[in-house]
């Protein structure tokens, strides 16, 4: 059976489409007979892993893929037109007008050297056949709806100019400044802050449903996809596994795909953590031949059957439709959390073992001297790290948190010596190592993973030749991988693998403390979900303190034990992750928490969401008083006139606001 939609209003009808790329090793069939509908200001959320095909079939979709990508079959219409059947010139007139596209990194799409009018007025001329001066009034329309302000003036700006934010709004003013019936948001909130990306989501939802548009909306994160969707397609090896209403398929999944992925997700509300499930194995080569179920290689309730028959897209409920032969999927039969080994609860009575501090920050500061190229001009100074004071305990994790240019970063790289602080002390019992939040731009691509993980003891000069091989095979025995990995290249990993070497790398010199600085923002949630266990892991059986840097606040709540607020180079609040969380005290953590995209339709439609105004200051700017006021909610008259110092309001707690007692 073919999921084959009827739906009278459609913007989007695509039946059996197929796409292909023809490479020298073979032929990647990256869509594999994806049928669908997308109907008046209807959005569709579709999620799965990388190299699933979600990309692949937007970009097919209008014919928009990279060489040697192709459609090779099927049916595509937009509008009632037919594309796969239009020529280049015919595209070039539905692409804009009828369909705009909203990517991922809007620095890679913005022409760096054009200003933001120039790239808006002209497609706006052409597809609403106007002129200029009626042109140029739309564009400051659109990007006043969009919020940026002072449009006349910021029109005039180029994107360099901008904060990410602002050129991901520029994005969708142009994308929806030629009134489009759909558009495309491939992965457009992926590079942005939890605050700026709760921004843009409901900035999506408002204008499409004023405008009416069709959206079709690409991501891995399913937070954002149970805040912003109608409806979800998951994908998986290149076809639709399963496609329904979003609250259908977050209460009730039934492919065990879309269970698992809803698994991965860490869960904050209970106070004892157990392993996150991990989804086995990985997506099949779609250069291979596909015969059967192509999940069950990593499905814990397959049968014999999946390995010979596919199941088609099957009805279970309204509008409900999984491809899978057991109507419930993993529900009723042992799943991968059986497996799983899970913490058990400690005794209340069993007092904590003595503090032993691993890691003592004592009033840091880091300024950058920022000089202009006019001769006469003043040099300014950058304050990026201002006088934050922090300790870590052997065998915890502090989870330090906050919008990008609010200091994490500096502070990891003057943990590390890559950087010299203005002023301050840091004070570690041991030493410190580094995992990057891309291992594969800090490998060299032409050494060989044994190599990679070899170089601190060579470069350190410890042991000899045959105690580096041994301590080599331990460290990746150590981190989950087999030891024929040794003797592959960086290219021939995965991302979750790359990760894993860079976790045995940073460990090949025994350190005390391991800086994880955005270790899993590039990975998806299956992937995720094993590098936060292998952490934990560690942190157990060796009793390693992390430092761990990230914007995924679902995550940092997970893993950390003690969770820093940072605000413009400065720790708004500290203290133990459940009480932050909980109970946050500062009004800035109130709204990064706020900002957090819950994969729960239901309470996401019933929660009243309040967005941090405005973007951060710019830390080139001396703030008079408190550096939050000027996006405060509660911001009282004493808050403009004097700074709060951090101060202590409980026994573990720590915060810098006039409203904390």
């Amino acid at each position: 059976m073919t999921f084959m939609p009827k739906i009278d209003d459609a913007v989007l009808q695509v039946r059996d489409m197929h796409t292909h790329f023809n490479t020298d090793t073979g032929v990647v069939k990256a869509v594999n007979g994806v049928s669908f509908d997308l109907r008046r200001g209807e959005r569709i959320a579709i999620v799965g892993e990388s190299g699933s095909g979600k990309s692949a079939m937007a970009m097919s979709l209008i014919r928009l893929l990279a060489f040697p990508g192709k459609v090779v079959s099927g049916e595509i219409r937009i509008a009632g037109k037919d594309i796969t059947r239009l020529t280049e010139r015919e595209l070039n007139g539905i692409r804009g007008k009828d369909v705009g596209t909203v990517f991922q990194d809007p620095m890679s799409s913005l022409d760096p050297v054009m200003r933001v009018g120039d790239q808006m007025i002209p497609p706006i001329m052409r597809h609403l056949e106007i002129g200029q001066k009626e042109a140029q009034a739309i564009a400051i329309e659109w990007l006043d709806k969009v919020g940026i302000p002072d449009a006349k003036q910021r029109i005039k700006a180029y994107p360099f100019e901008m904060s990410g934010g602002m050129r991901q709004r520029v994005m969708i003013a142009m994308a929806l400044s030629c009134n489009p019936r759909l558009i495309i948001a491939d992965e457009p909130t992926t590079a942005l802050d939890v605050t700026i990306q709760a921004q843009i989501v409901e900035l999506l939802k408002n204008l499409t449903a004023e405008t009416g548009a069709a959206m079709l909306f690409i991501t891995h994160d399913l937070g954002l996809v149970a805040r912003f969707a109608n409806k979800v397609g998951v994908m998986y090896a290149g076809r639709l596994v399963e496609f329904g209403p979003a609250t259908d398929i977050f209460a009730d999944p039934r492919h065990p795909y879309t269970q698992s992925l809803l698994r991965t997700i860490p869960d904050t509300t209970v106070a004892k953590r157990d392993r996150l499930l991990q989804i086995p194995g990985f997506p099949p080569d779609m250069k291979m031949p596909m015969v059967g179920c192509s999940f069950r290689e990593r499905c814990a309730a397959a049968h014999d059957y999946c390995k010979s028959s596919a199941p088609d897209l099957e009805f279970r409920t309204e509008n409900h439709y999984a491809a899978c032969w057991l109507p419930a999927g993993l529900d009723g039969g042992k799943t991968a959390e059986d497996d799983a080994p899970k913490e058990t609860a400690k005794s209340a009575s069993v007092a904590p073992p003595p503090r032993q501090d691993v890691l003592e920050i004592n009033d840091l500061h880091k300024h950058f001297v920022k000089k202009s190229m006019l001769p006469w001009a003043e040099p300014r100074t950058l304050r990026a790290v201002n006088g934050v004071s922090l300790r870590l305990n052997r065998g915890e994790t502090l989870g330090i948190v906050g919008e990008s240019g609010c200091g994490k970063s500096t502070v990891a790289r003057m943990l590390l010596g890559l950087e010299q602080p203005t002023a301050g002390q840091i004070y570690i019992a041991g030493a410190a190592q580094m995992v990057f939040q891309d291992p594969y731009s800090s490998f060299n691509p032409k050494m060989k993973v044994f190599n990679i993980i070899e170089e601190p003891l060579v470069v350190t000069r410890k042991g000899t030749r045959a105690e580096r091989a041994e301590k080599v095979r331990s460290l990746v025995t150590q981190v989950g991988l087999d030891q024929s990995y040794l003797d592959r290249y960086p290219s021939q990993l995965s991302g979750g693998q790359r990760q894993r070497i860079g976790v045995a790398r940073a460990l090949a010199l025994n350190p005390s403390v391991v800086v994880a600085d955005e270790p899993t923002s590039a990975l998806d949630v299956s992937v995720r979900a094993q590098i936060i266990n292998l952490l934990c892991d560690l942190k157990e059986q060796l009793g390693i303190s992390f430092v761990f840097i990230s914007h995924d606040l679902l995550t940092v709540r997970y893993i950390s034990d003690h969770i820093a607020v940072m605000y413009l180079g400065e720790v708004v609040e500290y203290g133990p992750a459940a009480h932050v969380f909980d109970d946050p005290a500062h009004p800035y953590t109130r709204a990064l928490l706020d900002a957090i995209p819950s994969p729960d339709p239901a309470r996401e439609a019933n929660r009243k969401i309040q967005l941090i105004s405005g973007e951060l200051p710019s830390p080139l700017s001396i703030q008079t008083g408190c550096a939050f006021a000027s996006r405060c909610p509660k911001v009282m008259a004493k808050c403009r006139e004097s700074k709060p110092p951090i101060k202590a309001f409980s026994k573990q707690r720590e915060a810098a606001c006039h409203l904390v007692d």
